[in-house]
């Protein structure tokens, strides 16, 4: 195998508290040849003064300090030093194997053909006690070409996370994430997909995503969060239609999945004319009734949910709001 070097890209920002356990996983890797990029956005805690303790005993820490500008302008803060032949990116709250880049790089240094690498990933709460388990919810292909990954995405069996994946390099130039937006890794992966020629998959326990309320998305109920995620759903109804034809009801499928998550968080007192993305949306998802029924993508409690928001009136929906959001 060989010994490329890969730069690990980790945005840091009030972090302080899980630093020790994540930074100490990145450190342990069995692969070390490792350029290991901190990116301090302006933390109000001892973040920075961690950071520049772990750098004096590892050479291989690099801390950039910059103001706050959310973990898109981290991210390409830290592309912009990043030397690596590899490039890959850690959230501050989370933690990987040992063995995590050791795998992922075997895959590239065997198939050059392949311009990413992905490895599972599990979700547990802030206690350890496991949500979701390595590996669930995704297509289990061994390899993705860029289209097939599309439309894995689209179904909501496609891993959208930067974090359990490798890139080229060179792959990875000419693409940035999207500052002052969240849901950003969709977006851009999306984007990547066009010129994606194959991401391949290693079937092994790598990356552990810990959820906790003071991250972007899983925290509480963010309109400017759900603007992004509808924004994005329109852009794949619209580059679905462009590019790929043939995903037409994935690409339903996949705005009436998003709909459904932004209609079960809007607060109560947010389902009103008032407000324009309830609205917007809430209209759209009652005129897609037919192909809600047929939509050979979705569960039973899923189609259930949908269903009530597309035939009942927005009055009898608000009394039903707390069941359906069990």
């Amino acid at each position: 195998m060989g010994n490329a070097l890969i730069s690990i890209i980790i945005p840091v920002y009030n972090a302080a508290g899980y630093l020790e356990r994540s930074l100490g996983s990145v450190r342990a890797q069995t692969y070390t040849n490792l350029e290991i990029i901190t990116v301090d956005d302006g933390s109000k805690d001892d973040s920075l003064k961690m950071l520049n303790s772990y750098a004096l005993s590892d050479s291989r820490i690099k801390v950039i300090s910059k103001e706050n500008g959310g973990s898109s302008s981290a991210r390409n803060a830290g592309l912009r030093e990043a030397t690596g032949e590899y490039i890959g990116f850690i959230d501050a709250d989370d933690y990987i194997e040992p063995d995590m880049y050791e795998n992922l790089a075997k895959v590239l240094d065997e198939d050059p053909n392949a311009d990413v690498s992905q490895i599972q990933s599990c979700e547990e709460d802030e206690n350890g006690e496991k949500i979701k388990a390595f590996g669930e919810g995704f297509l289990a292909y061994e390899e993705f070409t860029g289209r097939e990954f599309f439309r894995a995405l689209l179904i909501h069996q496609g891993d959208s996370s930067f974090c359990t994946k490798l890139f080229r390099r060179e792959f990875f130039e000419g693409f940035y994430f999207s500052e002052g937006r969240l849901n950003e890794d969709f977006e851009l992966l999306v984007n990547m997909s066009e010129k994606m020629n194959l991401l391949k998959v290693c079937k092994k326990p790598g990356y552990h995503i810990i959820l906790r309320g003071q991250s972007n998305t899983r925290g509480n109920y963010k309109q400017s969060f759900y603007e992004n995620v509808m924004e994005n759903a329109d852009k794949m109804l619209a580059l679905t239609a462009k590019n790929y034809p043939e995903f037409k009801e994935e690409a339903a499928h996949f705005y009436l999945m998003q709909a459904m998550w932004f209609l079960l968080h809007i607060p109560v007192s947010e389902m009103n004319r008032g407000n324009e993305l309830y609205t917007k949306v809430y209209k759209k998802v009652r005129a897609h009734r037919s192909f809600i029924r047929r939509d050979p993508y979705l569960i039973k409690k899923y189609r259930r949910n949908l269903l009530i928001f597309a035939y009942l009136p927005a009055k009898s929906v608000k009394k039903l709001y707390g069941m359906l959001k069990k």
